[in-house]
């Protein structure tokens, strides 16, 4: 497993393990796709329709058992709707959809991928296909993971739909309206894992990646980003949320206003968990 919790205002690591490991990021893959559309500058709210040069890619998806909200060829949809049905429920059609429409291919699209990650400070990431639905050569690390993130945050389009719980995707020439929500469990109120100072950014899950979560938590002025990447936790809502708890109320992160500050160190996981339960 490897964990990246740092502070978002400062760039200060604040636990972190494995943070240079490189490994399979799933759909945290789609935090680079969704960022690079919003930087394309395209209209949004514009309607597409899918070309059926992507019929077999749709089929692949399918054939890989990942998630699809049906899209087809000759449908018409609207980038903002793609983009929520890729942040929320993470269809990874919307992705390759919104992949051949920004750049001509899936093939440019993700040479582009690779480009913003070397301008963004990567050092171990690459990138194959626009959603981590395919596993092989698709990697990065929990440090390269939060400079992408970063990235996303400070994005406003990103935030808004990142922070959604549910969205109404409007009828299409193919499908009637529906309702897609998000995976993040910190966000929703009926969890117990929801935190109300959580800021959505993806999960991920294959296999090969292991459960994966990058997310945002802003509360008293402070702001803290988290990467987990490669957990085998069924809990991996929990981890972050306790991570996040602790860190808003560390007594070395905070000190009290009368004493010296004390220059936070960073902490291995182990030490974490000690601090959290004795």
């Amino acid at each position: 497993e490897s964990i990246y919790l740092f502070d978002a205002d400062t760039g200060e690591v604040l636990v972190e393990q494995n943070p240079d490991l490189p490994r399979c990021v799933a759909s945290l893959t789609k935090m680079m796709t969704a960022l690079l559309v919003l930087e394309s500058g395209t209209d949004l709210s514009a309607s597409i329709t899918i070309p059926a040069s992507l019929t077999p890619e749709l089929q692949s998806i399918r054939a890989n058992r990942g998630h699809t909200i049906g899209l087809q060829a000759g449908e018409a949809v609207r980038r903002i709707d793609m983009m929520y049905a890729m942040l929320l429920p993470s269809a990874n059609d919307a992705a390759s959809v919104l992949a051949v429409d920004t750049s001509g291919s899936l093939a440019a699209f993700a040479a582009q991928m690779n480009v913003r990650a070397s301008q963004l400070g990567c050092t171990a990431t690459h990138f194959t296909c626009p959603h981590g639905l395919y596993d092989g050569g698709n990697y990065s690390t929990a440090r390269d993971m939060a400079k992408i993130a970063l990235a996303c945050y400070a994005d406003p389009t990103y935030r808004q739909i990142a922070d959604t719980m549910s969205y109404k995707l409007p009828a299409t020439n193919v499908h009637p309206a529906r309702t897609v929500t998000t995976t993040n469990k910190l966000l929703k109120p009926g969890s117990g894992y929801y935190r109300s100072y959580a800021h959505g950014m993806k999960t991920g899950f294959t296999t090969q990646a292991g459960r994966c979560f990058v997310t945002f938590a802003q509360q008293d002025g402070h702001t803290y980003g988290l990467v987990i990447l490669g957990s085998n936790s069924q809990n991996i809502f929990r981890e972050a949320a306790e991570l996040f708890d602790w860190a808003f109320t560390s007594p070395e992160l905070h000190p009290a206003p009368a004493e010296p500050e004390v220059e936070p160190e960073k902490h291995g996981l182990s030490a974490f968990w000690h601090k959290v339960f004795g």
